[in-house]
């Protein structure tokens, strides 16, 4: 959503925030705006007690839909995706998209790699990474996997100076392509 979206929508969410306020009020107040209001409408039940319900009811649906476009755009927690250290020069910002390039230009230069997806996540103990494989079929499992995560666990921590807490190998799929197809 563009700025000039997020503003126009703030823009209406605040102005029929009040007006939704003025009609939830109107009933337990002066009635002589909506006295006027309803007299060009010539609306005939408005000195009933169904009226005032309706219409309170009526403009707390409204105030609670537009508290909830008005707040839609607030983040409650700035995301992990990136790490920070200090040096003498300055500051170090190390995102996860970076890590994730390494977990999956490594994965995929094995052999029995058809296929890879990699995501990292900030921890209080290192990166965990994530990496789904798609395999040939004729590769052992278990080896590949873990030398896949051995490099990747080695890579990363030597190239980033971060602690890898975590790699995680899942294996999504077997292709039924061979390596000769290719």
């Amino acid at each position: 959503m563009n700025i000039l979206y997020r503003i126009l929508v703030a823009l209406y969410a605040f102005i029929s925030t009040i007006i939704c306020g003025i009609i939830m009020i109107s009933p337990f107040s002066d009635k002589k705006i909506m006295e006027a209001l309803l007299e060009y409408f010539k609306v005939t039940f408005y000195r009933s007690n169904q009226y005032d319900a309706m219409l309170f009811v009526f403009g707390l649906v409204f105030f609670a839909l537009n508290i909830a476009v008005l707040t839609s755009g607030i983040k409650g927690r700035r995301s992990n995706t990136y790490f920070c250290t200090n040096n003498e020069t300055g500051v170090v910002r190390i995102s996860a998209n970076s890590i994730e390039n390494i977990a999956l230009a490594l994965s995929k230069r094995f052999g029995g790699v058809k296929d890879a997806k990699s995501k990292a996540k900030f921890t209080k103990k290192g990166v965990e990474i994530h990496v789904k494989l798609t395999v040939y079929p004729d590769v052992n499992v278990p080896s590949l996997c873990k030398s896949v995560q051995e490099r990747i666990k080695e890579s990363v921590k030597n190239t980033m100076e971060i602690n890898v807490a975590l790699v995680d190998i899942s294996v999504d799929g077997v292709t039924s392509a061979s390596k000769a197809e290719e």
